[in-house]
């Protein structure tokens, strides 16, 4: 009998334990899906003093229309025009019917870029391709890349390959226009192949606290050429604003090399690195909690300013072959 109830008052003191050391599962209503967004970011968004932006008073004016029985729509709607607000491409929403986005940073500005042309004019029937870049002879020995993806992996044996190719060339054009990023691993491989000099190229740290100014974890990034096939003569870096997150920072990386010329409109930024969060009603989103600089300081969030600004007249886009766009 002792032992019985021993073993009931065992079991009793176990379930107790149980609900005491069980976590309460967060609110799942509109206002606290809310508040532990704006929360989030206000701990760990990077850039609120570099683009002016009073996430205080943002935060207030998109949640007073909010109530407690506000649709999936309506709380949509309302971070939709919170996030808006950070003009970053970093920065989205991922709910199941849509996705917030803020994509002005290059539709406000000319394209500066037209597939058609460059395909049927330049790249024509027999331009080679190898891990997703295409490459081929111009006139006058002058080789030409584009690049379209640094989400198209290529392997060594390929840069290789491409580099071995161009070693009579005269000069290189690297076309990265209408590129929107991807793998920073690809950036950094395709931008050792270019560079002459080592040294220090970037610069980053990260948004740790809610105060404005507490940032940690300063990194710096250090590049060396490659031993392997390269191309260290004259290169022309072609950008628009199209020019994305791992293509802004390609740009980056090659602009302190005195023998390569970023000419056409300035990056379209991104030099935050996102990080990814969910909400309690199983919503995701991700937002900027880096920053990036050049190794002379100039914050690249906003895009690399081309040394030689460019922008296409439209109508010569009837020209004859040859002649790079």
């Amino acid at each position: 009998m002792r032992k019985l109830i021993s073993l009931l008052l065992l079991a009793l003191f176990l379930g107790s334990c149980e609900k005491v050391l069980m976590r309460d599962e967060p609110e799942n209503d509109p206002l606290t899906n809310y508040d532990e967004l704006w929360q989030r970011l206000n701990d760990r968004y990077a850039y609120f003093q570099e683009k002016n932006i009073n996430w205080d008073s943002l935060g207030t004016i998109y949640r007073a229309p909010l109530s407690l029985a506000s649709s999936d729509e309506e709380l949509f709607s309302a971070i939709d025009s919170l996030l808006f607000a950070l003009r970053d491409g970093h920065v989205n929403l991922f709910a199941p019917f849509n996705i917030t986005r803020n994509w002005e940073w290059y539709l406000g500005s000319p394209q500066n870029f037209n597939w058609e042309v460059l395909e049927r004019n330049y790249l024509g029937r027999d331009h080679k391709i190898a891990g997703g870049i295409r490459y081929t002879y111009l006139q006058d020995s002058i080789a030409y890349l584009y690049y379209g993806s640094f989400s198209s992996n290529f392997s060594t044996e390929q840069l290789d390959y491409i580099f071995n190719y161009f070693k009579d060339a005269k000069g290189l054009i690297v076309d990265v226009r209408d590129n929107g990023g991807g793998s920073l691993n690809n950036a950094f491989s395709l931008a050792q192949r270019l560079i002459k000099t080592e040294g220090i190229v970037l610069l980053s740290d990260e948004k740790i606290g809610p105060d404005p100014q507490d940032f940690g974890n300063n990194l710096q990034y250090s590049l060396s050429p490659s031993s392997r096939p390269n191309f260290t003569n004259n290169t022309i870096l072609l950008t628009n604003r199209s020019c994305y997150s791992a293509t802004n920072t390609f740009a980056a990386l090659l602009k302190s090399q005195a023998h390569i010329i970023q000419l056409g409109d300035t990056t379209g930024g991104g030099g935050g690195l996102p990080v990814d969060y969910e909400l309690p009603n199983g919503w995701n989103y991700r937002f900027s909690s880096t920053r990036s600089f050049l190794a002379t300081g100039e914050d690249i969030e906003m895009g690399v300013i081309p040394k030689i600004p460019l922008n296409l007249d439209t109508s010569e886009y009837n020209f004859r072959p040859g002649r790079i766009n």
